[in-house]
């Protein structure tokens, strides 16, 4: 029996635009993704060996455990030839996931990266978790305590610099999948020039490149800070009763759902607080060599405002 399965993976990074591009992709009529955006099959195993930070075992409740609850999200393909998967944790847990990958899906799968300014996604990683009111700490007091949380068994992404750190894992995809099958592409990019982005992607993945995307001014999960009040408190912070209402209520009601809460956190979105400067250049130290080692890679980190001179 033929089991269809993805061709196409979407491994990262986390704060680095992978809804957005999940929802872009989704568009084009000859690529096929789930419903579900981030299934996180092949670093099941890495995920449930920490879940004792704030929200971490609700998270990882959505992951998908096994081979035959993976490949039968898809069973609905009709036409399309590309299919893939948007799991922003490949990228970091690269040393397991990449062999279980080429297990089960061969030599031959494309990978996209997304990067973002290793300082501005550790930031929005941070008021990420701010934001779900699972974090209590400053974001300077957070980044000293990411050692200990880890020894503590928080999940990965309480580790704000350390999913920052982009080269090896980069490399290793490299050299697992061939160059000719690793597309780099950047945060900024996605912003800045959403168009021009998804016609390289198209051409990547072997699909029509003319086709154009809607809503590319759209933003998902887009970051922030907000007016804290009792709706807005309800709407940013996870529970599992609303994750089993969205998961089971249907498309009708999680199109709802969404944008009702978008309307409302657009009305009550505040300014960013800006990271302290002595955050700043600790962090601007600690990813310097990291982001040099990129430039070989043929990464343009001058967009990356805080690395722009180096």
């Amino acid at each position: 029996m033929f089991v269809s399965k993805p061709n196409f993976l979407v491994v990262g990074v986390p704060k680095g635009g992978t809804s957005s591009l999940f929802n872009y992709l989704k568009q084009h009529p000859e690529i096929y993704l789930p419903e579900q955006k981030e299934l996180h099959y092949f670093s099941f195993e890495e995920l449930k060996k920490n879940l004792n930070g704030p929200g971490d075992k609700l998270a990882f409740s959505s992951v998908l455990r096994s081979y035959d609850a993976y490949t039968s999200l898809y069973n609905n393909i009709e036409g399309e030839s590309k299919f893939g998967d948007v799991s922003p944790s490949y990228l970091f847990f690269s040393k397991s996931v990449i062999p279980a990958i080429k297990e089960k899906l061969g030599n031959q799968v494309k990978i996209i990266i997304s990067l973002r300014d290793p300082i501005e996604r550790s930031y929005s990683n941070f008021l990420h978790q701010k934001r779900l009111m699972h974090e209590s700490l400053s974001f300077d007091q957070a980044l000293q305590q990411e050692k200990k949380r880890k020894e503590k068994g928080f999940g990965d992404f309480w580790r704000y610099s350390e999913h920052s750190f982009y080269y090896e894992k980069c490399q290793a995809y490299i050299k697992a999948f061939g160059a000719e099958n690793v597309k780099i592409v950047l945060f900024e990019d996605i912003k800045e020039r959403p168009e021009g982005l998804l016609t390289e992607l198209f051409d990547f993945l072997g699909v029509d490149k003319s086709f154009k995307a809607e809503n590319l001014n759209v933003i998902y999960n887009k970051g922030g800070v907000y007016k804290k009040d009792g709706l807005t408190s309800f709407l940013l912070k996870p529970s599992f009763l609303k994750s089993m209402v969205l998961k089971y209520g249907g498309s009708f009601i999680a199109k709802k759902y969404k944008g009702f809460k978008q309307g409302v956190l657009e009305r009550n979105t505040l300014e960013k607080p800006k990271i302290e400067k002595n955050t700043l250049n600790y962090l601007k130290k600690l990813f310097k060599e990291d982001v040099q080692n990129l430039k070989t890679l043929g990464v343009d980190t001058s967009q990356w405002k805080h690395f722009a001179d180096d």
